[in-house]
């Protein structure tokens, strides 16, 4: 109580000496609506590139690795998009800093405060991947109607040759291997075609002229050793 006492009198003092610059009502209420305003903008960017790190993995057929056992796991550790990891990251920190800079939020501790934004940061983002939003941007950034983040959509279908990953349509089936074409318009080093050994056990009278497939594998004498081939269905 004495503390509070000291403290309350330390103030007024302040105020009395001139050391407390005043300020009218208006200019608390521009400074809120300027906060909030930044911490919007924060959150919507949080929302935003966790989300697309959620719907990349779905849509760049990336999460299919994790059916290809140990091998399958360790390239999906490299291919995830953990640039954006970190950016939502960033955009908790920033928004943690503001939370306790100017809320009443400094009674908590830090990593309390970290753990309410970023819950809400993956909520938020969980509920953006229920939208068409990204699917709509894919769709723009196909047909290059998307300045500055179409490069980011477009990429998502890369094949990955350089990691051992290839996608497309089958174009024959021969004994156990089968023949797939990767063309997505852009001229880039990840078209082509492969002859892919499909691996032990997989039955390859699931296959079928036209049918896209994801597979991952080392490359051999031009020729494609799987370990793992996902048959990709629609709406995958």
């Amino acid at each position: 109580m004495l503390q509070e006492n000291d403290i309350q009198k330390s103030v007024f003092e302040k105020i009395r000496a001139g050391g407390v610059p005043m300020h009218s009502r208006a200019y608390f209420i521009l400074r809120i609506l300027f906060v909030g305003g930044i911490a919007l903008v924060i959150l919507a960017g949080a929302f935003f590139v966790l989300s697309f790190a959620f719907f990349s993995v779905h849509a760049s057929g990336v999460q299919f690795l994790l059916e290809f056992g140990e091998q399958g796991l360790v390239t999906f550790v490299t291919l995830f998009p953990w640039t954006s990891l970190l950016l939502f990251v960033l955009f908790l920190i920033a928004l943690e800093f503001l939370v306790r800079r100017y809320t009443a939020a400094y009674r908590f501790s830090l990593l309390r405060i970290f753990l309410w934004v970023a819950a809400v940061g993956v909520a938020g983002s969980i509920l953006v991947g229920f939208t068409p939003l990204h699917s709509f941007l894919l769709s723009e950034a196909d047909n290059d109607q998307l300045p500055v983040l179409g490069t980011f959509y477009e990429q998502l279908h890369d094949s990955h040759t350089d990691r051992g990953v290839y996608r497309g349509a089958v174009t024959a089936v021969i004994g156990q291997a089968f023949i797939i074409s990767h063309d997505d318009s852009d001229r880039d080093s990840d078209e082509g075609s492969w002859t892919i050994v499909a691996p032990a056990g997989f039955d390859l009278s699931t296959l079928a002229v036209g049918d896209k497939v994801y597979a991952a594998g080392r490359l051999m004498n031009g020729i494609v050793y799987a370990y793992g081939v996902h048959l990709v269905q629609s709406g995958e």
